[in-house]
């Protein structure tokens, strides 16, 4: 069993990474902080919320299906329990290797979102 002091660092260590997460979405161009249903912490490019935080230590990733398959597969992300059909994942960070991964998946999620809206653009 840990000891305070233990469980006071591993704590600092969780909110340190959801920190480093979340400095690592807003150095991202054109990304909002917004309030969602889902979520009091979203970031939304345009219209589209790609990912959403659920504590320090779970955050939601919006992927594209093969994104999805992929990362499932790889086990780097896990399955969203509510909203797969729509290329959601969630992950969990506790470690270095999980924040890292986390960030991958952040950036796919951001690039396909701006891929969208640009392609939308397009087709007006």
């Amino acid at each position: 069993m840990l000891d305070k002091e233990e469980t006071i660092n591993i704590n600092d260590m969780v909110l340190n990474l959801q920190e480093e997460i979340r400095s690592f979405i807003r150095s991202l161009p054109n990304v909002e902080l917004k309030h969602d249903p889902m979520s009091e912490e979203a970031y939304f490019y345009g219209l589209r919320n790609f990912a959403h935080f659920h504590g320090p230590r779970h955050i939601d990733i919006r992927l594209s299906k093969p994104q999805q398959e992929e990362a499932l597969r790889t086990h780097i992300a896990l399955h969203h329990q509510y909203a797969p059909q729509a290329g959601w994942v969630s992950c969990v960070i506790e470690t270095l290797e999980q924040a890292e991964n986390t960030k991958l998946l952040i950036r796919q999620a951001y690039d396909t979102s701006v891929s969208l809206k640009t392609r939308l653009k397009s087709a007006k």
